[in-house]
């Protein structure tokens, strides 16, 4: 009798933490829409969706998303590694 309660209690606690987890996954979901649908409308006037035209398009802007992605990363870890950048010279160390 007292398995059922503590089960419940597992799964409730289990489904709860992956409703936030299921928020991150909806936000992303709705920006890979919104990318996708983006490059679709700029690629579509190269030619139709299955033109070796069209394709080369997205591919295209597959990469120029990738390098752009690399770029922030490395700007980030950049920043992260001067600490945020730098505030001048400190005579305390």
């Amino acid at each position: 009798m007292r398995l059922l309660p503590i089960l419940l209690l597992v799964v409730v606690s289990a489904s709860a933490g992956q409703g936030c987890a299921g928020q991150d996954r909806t936000t992303r979901a709705a920006e890979l829409a919104a990318m996708n649908s983006s490059d679709d409308a700029q690629c579509r006037a190269k030619g139709a969706p299955d033109s070796p035209a069209y394709v080369e398009c997205r591919k295209a802007v597959a990469q120029k998303r990738t390098q752009a992605v690399v770029q922030e990363q490395k700007r980030r870890d950049f920043d992260r590694v001067l600490g945020n950048g730098t505030g001048g010279f400190d005579e305390n160390y």
